[in-house]
């Protein structure tokens, strides 16, 4: 399945019980409506009209299709192999499971990487090293491609300035995500990130970086992906 194109038939099923089973999260748009939303399949069911989708419906779904006869719905999602998958789907209805849609006759699969970028929770940080340096970026956004957030601490008092420039390479980044009664914390380390973007706020006085992550271990990768898988769901839970 690492070859673009289109997955159909048998494929197709598979794909999709494989989103079932993992529970994987999918983004939802309903063409036309400005509505965009982070859900998950949950099932495949099948009667004498075909074949279905069932999709655990997103907050506010019903008032962005109350003026539309026929659902126009777009999907997207990084499939097991981290590659971006896209479908469109025409009609369905809300069911007893949440919303029933029909099975779409393909799933393009793009050879581009798509990465989902997610809220993090209060207190996720990223800790630098750069020379004499040391800072700590409280985070906002995260993806399996780099963090956005703001620098809060750094122990270069009489800095001016943004302490990290656009282009900038940083080695050895660690970002600290922090748990709850529910779940330990994690800390992922990064070999290499790259600053992509610096804004500054004049009013409050401090900056906000974006970085790529240039270089890292496959077991790094592995937990940060499982990190956001995590966080999707929890933000799916606190929804319902």
């Amino acid at each position: 399945m690492g070859e673009a194109g289109k997955v159909q038939g048998d494929k197709l099923t598979e794909l999709f019980n494989e989103l079932v089973a993992k529970r994987i999260i999918i983004s939802m748009n309903v063409v036309g409506a400005g509505f965009d939303r982070l859900t998950c399949i949950t099932g495949i069911t099948t009667d004498a009209g075909g074949s279905y989708l069932l999709v655990d419906p997103p907050d506010d779904f019903e008032g962005a299709v109350a003026v539309k006869d026929l659902w126009h719905l777009r999907f997207n999602f990084n499939g097991p192999d981290i590659l971006e998958y896209i479908f469109s789907t025409r009609g369905g209805k809300f069911c007893e499971q949440g919303l029933k849609i029909p099975f779409p006759e393909h799933v393009e699969r793009l050879q581009r990487r798509r990465n989902f970028r997610v809220k993090t929770l209060t207190g996720t940080q990223m800790h630098f090293q750069l020379k004499k340096i040391h800072g700590v970026i409280d985070l906002i956004n995260v993806s399996l491609g780099g963090v956005y957030g703001v620098l809060t601490k750094h122990n270069f008092k009489f800095i001016r300035g943004p302490v990290l420039k656009i282009d900038q390479q940083i080695y050895d980044v660690s970002l600290v995500f922090p748990g709850d009664h529910d779940r330990p914390g994690n800390t992922v380390y990064v070999k290499k990130a790259e600053v992509k973007r610096v804004e500054h706020d004049q009013d409050r006085g401090y900056y906000r970086f974006a970085l790529e992550f240039d270089e890292m271990e496959k077991q790094e990768q592995n937990k940060l992906t499982q990190v956001i898988y995590d966080l999707q769901r929890w933000y799916l839970q606190r929804r319902k």
